[in-house]
Parts: structure tokens; sequence; C-alpha cells
């Protein structure tokens, strides 16, 4: 269980935006559950048509795709029950969260998308939910404060 944390941590971080970008529109929600939908699929060539420039030229971005693909199919099954969908902001970026439960995992499994305002893949992330990273906000909008 550890390694495959380690492999999800690892492709996450591999392809998270390195600096602030604008919000994706929040009514992106479709297309967030699109990407969702092709990479349980495995279809990394339509995620990565579909990605930033930077995430494209990024080395190995297609099988990071690949890879996180089969991690979810082999270790955690397929997709049962969404529990919640919501965007969230960390790291100055609104993020898709998709919270569901699969057949092969007793926890649920977080699935984190990143847009630009294009609604291009900015980044991605994926693990268990009770691992979910640090927000600055449960919501889109700027911290109040």
């Amino acid at each position: 269980m550890k390694a495959w944390l380690a492999v999800f941590a690892l492709c996450a971080a591999s392809l998270a935006p390195s600096s602030a970008r604008a919000q994706a529109p929040v009514d992106s929600l479709a297309l967030a559950r699109q990407y969702t939908t092709w990479l349980y699929a495995g279809e990394a060539d339509s995620l990565l048509a579909h990605s930033t420039d930077e995430t494209r030229s990024e080395e190995g971005a297609r099988d990071k795709f690949v890879q996180m693909s089969q991690l979810i199919a082999q270790r955690a099954g397929f997709e049962l029950e969404v529990s919640e969908e919501t965007w969230k902001l960390r790291n100055g970026d609104c993020q898709y969260w998709r919270t569901a439960q699969f057949s092969a995992m007793d926890e649920p499994l977080l699935i984190r998308w990143v847009l630009d305002p294009e609604g291009r893949i900015a980044g991605f992330g994926a693990g268990p939910y009770t691992q979910a990273p640090p927000v600055e906000s449960e919501t889109c909008a700027p911290p109040a404060g």
C-alpha cells in the first residue's frame, strides 16, 4: 500500500502546475468529468490532447497518464459511487476534486484536476481521500482576510 501511495504522489507531483494560473471556470464540471472518464479508460492520448502546452511538453507526460490509469485499475478497481464533486483552491489554482468509492479500496479515492481558463489540463493528482493535500480554500473563491 505504501509503494502505491508513493507512486500516486510521484505522478501527482510531476504533473502539478508550477505557478499560479488564472482560475478555471467553475462551469467546467463536464470537462473534469470527461477527463476522469478518460483517465479510468486509459485514454492517455485524449488527456494529452486536452492538456496545456506546458503539460504536453513535460518529459513522460503521456506515460504519467498511462501509469496513473493503470494504478487506479489495478489497485482501486472500478468506481462504484461518487460521494462528492467540488472545486477547491489549492496552490493558487482552482481544482476539481472528485471523491469516489472504488471496488478494491476500503477508503474513497480522490481524483484532482487543475484546469486552465480554457479548460485544458494543467495538472492532476490522485490518492486516498484520507491523504488529501491541504487547500487554501474550500471553494475557488480566494480566502478571506
